[in-house]
């Protein structure tokens, strides 16, 4: 029997960008859903999910900072954070998908 392998918060992202695109694609051809693609709370997400990769930027601001001073070992593991921060905050708007898992809320 084949072992189910759970899809990756990445691999997540990547096709729900894919789907995203098709949406657009449909759009442009006419057969498209915009409620699909531009609904308010799908809008109210991608701006939630903007703020706060504008707060991880800043936060990788202050690590740089930090190291500047030598304060490596705190910079090293907030350094470390930022990318599944960021990860996690562009998954915010799919949170409705079925493949979504909670432990991804960032």
């Amino acid at each position: 029997m084949a072992e189910t392998r759970t899809m990756s918060l990445t691999e997540f992202l990547l096709a729900r960008i894919a789907e995203d695109e098709a949406a657009v694609a449909g759009l442009m051809s006419g057969d498209g859903d915009p409620e699909f693609f531009w609904g308010p709370d799908r809008i109210r997400a991608e701006c939630e999910a903007k703020r706060r990769i504008v707060e991880i930027a800043a936060s990788v601001e202050e690590t740089e900072r930090a190291l500047d001073i030598g304060s490596s070992e705190w910079a090293i593991g907030r350094a470390s954070n930022n990318a599944e921060d960021i990860l996690r905050a562009l998954a915010l708007p799919y949170a409705d998908h079925p493949d979504w898992r909670e432990e991804w809320r960032a």
